[in-house]
């Protein structure tokens, strides 16, 4: 998205396969396209809240409690459908690519599910080379679930933030992964001590993480 590279839509042979470049491609996930965007989760949450006239109020909190932390209507699943949608299209911020070079530079790699991205490459490809993209988002859609993915590009930025330092190493091969879920486990912490109920800290079935974790501000 940040270098302008969309697939091509020329028609093919069924039996060719298409030379366009693409960094939107899925990756080796083994998803269908529906499944890897999540369309089909959004299209049944909506369906099952335009079906429920009895869904929680306006004024339902994370703790039970009645009009004292944020509007049910205006502010729920704001943030899960932005990561969701952002992460089904691969988006990224701005200046995303160099930041992600500069980090390899002071460390040994990152491993983002199981899969490294190698410190190596930074003496292979330049910071705004394509093929430096392409190559940091084929390593970031192993990742099925939208939502996670954007998650764990938002903790690669937070990490960019230490690379910005001066020390010349920030550690060997950084787990991705264990920095989102420590994230995720502490979010767990603060809320239950709050006195948040069962609903607010359930968590997804297939990363473990808080689905009110995914529905909250990158601010916090």
């Amino acid at each position: 998205k940040e270098f302008g590279v969309e697939k091509s839509m020329r028609p093919v042979e069924s039996s060719a396969v298409s030379p366009a470049v693409s960094i939107h491609e899925m990756g080796h996930t083994g998803a269908t396209k529906v499944e890897r965007s999540g369309i089909n989760r959004l299209r049944i949450e909506m369906k099952q809240r335009c079906s429920n006239p009895s869904s929680p109020s306006s004024t339902l909190s994370p703790t039970g409690s009645s009009g004292t932390h944020f509007s049910w209507d205006d502010h729920h699943g704001q943030w899960l459908r932005r990561r969701r949608l952002d992460g089904a299209i691969n988006r990224v911020p701005v200046g995303f690519y160099p930041k992600v070079w500069k980090v390899l530079q002071k460390c040994h790699g990152l491993s983002i599910d199981g899969y490294v991205l190698p410190s190596s490459t930074t003496r292979e490809m330049t910071p705004c080379e394509i093929k430096f993209a392409v190559h940091v988002e084929s390593v970031l859609n192993h990742v099925p679930q939208p939502e996670y993915r954007q998650l764990l590009v938002e903790a690669i930025l937070v990490l960019t933030i230490i690379s910005d330092m001066e020390v010349d190493s920030i550690g060997g091969i950084i787990h991705m992964d264990r920095i989102v879920h420590l994230a995720n486990d502490l979010f767990h912490q603060d809320q239950k001590a709050l006195g948040a109920t069962d609903y607010f800290l359930e968590r997804d079935t297939a990363t473990g993480i808080c689905n009110f974790f995914y529905d909250s501000a990158p601010s916090g």
